[in-house]
């Protein structure tokens, strides 16, 4: 029986921005909504960091690549104050010599395009729209809620919607996304492409997060899964303050509906009567009584540490336990008091995203380094000068370079602490081979390792995507079988963050459709 302590229609576990997303949807029809966050601030790696004073940075994600315009819009972002210094930000990968390559976004760009690669560019052109073509079959799925596995009528339903989008497609589309699934984005590449550095930064965007090198199983059909992802959202942007201001239209959508957020509230029990959720109990005793939970952590933090593995079935449990994620990717920030020059770089795309990613070769040795606990010799990374476009982030003539760093491991043979001040001088001494003068400008900087990620942002493992983003953790197979769907064997208790579908990216589309979940649970009682 719930007695005593405060009550809620809904409390919601983690203010990252799914977390958020669930709470102002659930705010709207749910009643009186409470989001209780470990931290100090909320967004999780959708935040902004401030360095030293007057120096801001995107804490750790510095894009958003597949937000959809149906959540911006139904929330009201735009009236919360979401705004956008950049958007359809390009990609180009940097040339050590300068000859660097900008993927092109329109016919003026592939006539640049082309005349930089004669012999790759109408092989880029194919694979494009092939890979757009391939794509366009399971965007649709990535949207929209995984079917209930027990109901064979929902699930032929969904299959033959999946059927009928691969036929509009052309049966070529869907033969050679079959042979896609197996193969690895290394040997597709070797076959298609002759430059080196395109293959680099095209096995980068397919790579980017996991641990994976290019030559991995599976990875060729990670470049569609990311295109699918991209599909989502309004193209490539950057929110003007940082990508906490996402975070904080957010919790303005969440608290003009009334909920609450609270900070410095950790969660360390889930409490359930009955086989029903009842609440939440807090680290200093406080226990919040409600009948629907929904969680944004890990799901392996979810279940095993704040539900317990005694309420699960073993296969379950035992999934989850040995599924524990892993991160590879590392953000360093940096604040410099001149503006970065990269070398041979058109004044117009300094403000692009900018892959260091020079090869197939490369890409390999990174992620075998990291599978060893080591560092490549050059990291592969890629960088965004955010300040460029948002002024607000840093002073007049001053700059910020944000730096996501791919292949990192969570453990370094010998310890982060030994090893930390080596792994930033390889960093910056190649940022500074690209853009001479970057260490001599650098004012002060920010450092978070996988293991820095996971303690400060609560990704666990400090892994983006909260699990392996194998076809068999899709779906409705994320982050396993039996939660697929974002229910859990407690009543009442959804999960909602990056380990579920469809996966991480800042797309908000965990939380959307774990509400939409809730939704249809309620509506076949």
């Amino acid at each position: 029986m719930v007695t005593g302590g405060t009550k809620y229609d809904a409390i919601v576990i983690g203010a990252g921005h799914n977390g958020l997303v669930a709470a102002a949807r659930l705010a709207r029809t749910h009643g009186r909504v409470l989001v209780l966050e470990a931290g100090d601030r909320i967004g999780g790696a959708a935040a902004t960091s401030e360095i030293v004073p007057d120096y801001r940075a995107p804490a750790v994600a510095h894009l958003l690549e597949g937000f959809p315009r149906r959540i911006e819009r139904e929330l009201k972002l735009a009236r919360h104050g979401l705004r956008y210094a950049a958007r359809d930000v390009p990609t180009v990968a940097l040339d050590r010599d300068g000859a660097h390559i900008a993927l092109p976004r329109n016919r003026r760009e592939y006539a640049a395009f082309s005349k930089r690669l004669p012999k790759d560019a109408e092989a880029y052109r194919e694979r494009v729209a092939l890979l757009r073509a391939q794509a366009d079959i399971i965007a649709p799925l990535l949207g929209e809620l995984p079917p209930r596995r027990d109901d064979p009528n929902v699930l032929k339903r969904f299959l033959r919607r999946a059927v009928l989008r691969a036929e509009w497609q052309g049966r070529s589309a869907l033969r050679k996304l079959m042979h896609t699934l197996p193969e690895s984005i290394g040997d597709r590449l070797d076959a298609e492409f002759e430059s080196q550095l395109l293959k680099g930064v095209l096995a980068f965007d397919a790579t980017l997060g996991g641990g994976e090198g290019p030559y991995a199983p599976g990875t060729s059909f990670r470049a569609v899964w990311r295109e699918a992802i991209r599909m989502q959202g309004q193209g490539v942007r950057q929110p003007l303050g940082g990508m906490g201001a996402l975070a904080d239209a957010l919790a303005a959508a969440v608290e003009a509906q009334r909920g609450e957020i609270r900070l410095g509230a950790r969660a360390v029990r889930i409490l359930v009567e009955n086989d029903a959720v009842a609440g939440v109990e807090l680290s200093d005793g406080a226990v919040l009584y409600a009948p629907l939970v929904v969680s944004a952590l890990n799901p392996r933090v979810t279940m095993l540490g704040l539900l317990g593995a005694a309420r699960l079935e073993t296969e379950a449990a035992l999934e989850l336990r040995y599924a524990a994620p892993a991160g590879s990717t590392a953000k360093i920030n940096l604040a410099l008091e001149t503006t970065p020059v990269f070398s041979g770089l058109a004044p117009d795309l300094h403000g692009a995203r900018l892959v260091v990613a020079p090869s197939l070769h490369e890409l390999d040795e990174a992620a075998t380094e990291c599978r060893n606990g080591g560092f490549a010799s050059e990291p592969v990374m890629e960088i965004l000068v955010p300040s460029l476009a948002d002024a607000s982030l840093a002073p007049e003539g001053h700059h910020i370079l944000s730096i996501i760093v791919h292949n990192v491991p969570f453990e370094v043979e010998g310890g982060w602490e030994a090893k930390r001040e080596t792994f930033v001088q390889k960093v910056v001494r190649t940022v500074d081979a690209y853009a001479p003068g970057t260490a001599d400008a650098m004012i002060a900087g920010e450092i978070l390792t996988p293991p820095d990620i996971e303690r400060k942002y609560g990704l666990a493992g400090g892994d983006w995507h909260q699990g392996d983003l194998r076809l068999d953790r899709l779906f409705g197979f994320r982050p396993s079988p039996a939660f697929g769907r974002y229910e859990t064997p407690a009543r009442g208790l959804y999960l909602c963050g990056a380990g579920s579908h469809p996966g991480g990216g800042i797309t908000g589309l965990p939380g959307w459709l774990a509400v939409e979940a809730i939704g249809a649970a309620k509506g076949g009682e």
